[in-house]
């Protein structure tokens, strides 16, 4: 887009925060549409915005760059004063993107509040914070997420203690029922992988998977390497004879002169970058007759 330039930066500023214009630029300020940047796209002074029952504001960000991108957003914030103002991390951001970095700036603050000398100063700036949230929701008519909730409440070292164990608990639980719904995923895939419905199988739990090809005489493997049948029954006698004598790591052994053994113990097997537990090959192999 071709900009129109114009006088100054404060005839800018001016433009942009009363719509006079589709765009404008002087010097290293400009506007287009409803945003104005300082230097570049890299850097989003403000924006205009509107919610659902008509209302307007303008998002500003919190963001520091440099003294001359201080300057302009100073003189964007005075440009603009006669509409509602809402401070934010960055105008660019979404709704759940601004709460999760309020809620990381009260937590930033919050952990310095048990070696404070004056730990008043921090909960007044967690306030001034959480105040910026509650701008930009009510705006929205949208509503803070819980954790945001509790820790713009925190006023002393024992509640950040608090916020930061439930906040642990809540992502240990959240990490939990994704490995659980990723094994279950995993499971399915695996039957279809095994009934040769598919050639391709992520996996979940860090471990490879084997199936026999009738057709090719080959064992496949999850990584879609194929060895040989004569060659992965040689190997598996090897592994066996391994184990009786302890197993080894490091073991100075190549699969098809091309794959190194790393480790064989009563877990697992490590072949290059393939790791199979051993109750996946005595299955495979018991299915084969072995």
């Amino acid at each position: 887009m071709k900009r129109e330039r114009v006088k100054d930066i404060a005839t800018v500023a001016h433009r942009w925060a009363n719509g006079i214009g589709e765009s404008g630029q002087a010097s290293n300020l400009f506007f287009e549409g409803e945003n104005i940047y300082s230097y570049g796209y890299h850097f989003l002074i403000a924006r205009h915005v509107h919610n659902s029952r008509g209302g307007r504001a303008v998002l500003v960000t919190q963001k520091t760059y440099s003294k001359s991108t201080s300057a302009h957003t100073t003189l964007v914030r005075q440009a603009s004063r006669h509409m509602q103002q809402i401070g934010v991390p960055d105008p660019e951001f979404d709704a759940e993107m601004m709460f999760e970095e309020w809620y990381n700036q009260i937590k930033l603050i919050a952990g310095r509040l048990e070696h404070a000398r004056k730990p008043e100063k921090l909960v007044l700036e967690i306030g001034r914070v959480y105040a910026a949230a509650e701008s930009y929701a009510a705006f929205f008519a949208i509503e803070i997420p819980v954790a945001l909730r509790q820790a713009g409440t925190i006023g002393d070292s024992e509640q950040y203690r608090e916020m930061v164990r439930q906040e642990t608990e809540l992502k240990d639980a959240q990490l939990k029922r994704k490995r659980i719904e990723a094994l279950r995923i995993q499971k399915i895939n695996l039957k279809r992988w095994r009934n040769f419905e598919t050639n391709y199988l992520i996996t979940a739990d860090g471990y490879d998977y084997l199936r026999f090809n009738t057709h090719t005489k080959r064992i496949e493997t999850s990584q879609r390497v194929e060895v040989p049948e004569a060659i992965g029954r040689q190997f598996y006698t090897v592994v066996l004879d391994t184990l009786a004598a302890g197993g080894c790591t490091d073991c100075n052994l190549r699969l098809m002169d091309s794959y190194e053994v790393k480790a064989i113990n009563a877990k697992f097997i490590q072949v290059g970058c393939h790791k199979i537990s051993l109750k996946e090959i005595r299955s495979f192999t018991k299915k084969q007759g072995w």
